[in-house]
């Protein structure tokens, strides 16, 4: 078992990490996500991205909820420059759709049930 299989097995682990140009934030499945789980995935992409904009897909699929404050939190982060939402299922959509409503985002941002599609919408982002 390597160190991010470790993790993984932490409760309430997110995993945040940079990809081909892109930063990835994977939300763990069957957890509730909180003030604090969204904090924590915040501080890390805020590391990877120092003061620069860049890029983010947000994975979702299988996460039970998300509370009021992890949305704040979510809401408050401006060191995106676009964000792809990626999940898989109606249940992912709707929890997507609370995650994103309220205030306008402040990049693009867009639900997708395809993988290759977000990415290629993120790419296109970044031209």
């Amino acid at each position: 078992m390597d160190v991010a299989e470790a993790a993984g097995l932490i409760e309430g682990y997110v995993g945040v990490s940079l990809e081909d140009g892109f930063v990835r934030l994977v939300l763990p499945p069957g957890a509730v996500i909180t003030g604090g789980i969204a904090a924590r995935a915040a501080s890390e992409f805020e590391q990877i991205t120092g003061t620069g904009m860049m890029p983010l897909l947000l994975e979702l699929t299988g996460i039970e909820s998300i509370t009021r404050s992890a949305r704040s939190v979510f809401g408050g982060a401006h060191s995106a420059s676009a964000v792809a939402v990626l999940g898989s299922s109606q249940v992912d959509r709707v929890i997507a759709n609370f995650l994103l409503g309220g205030d306008l985002p402040h990049c693009p941002t867009r639900y997708f049930s395809s993988r290759d599609e977000a990415l290629g919408w993120l790419r296109a982002k970044t031209r």
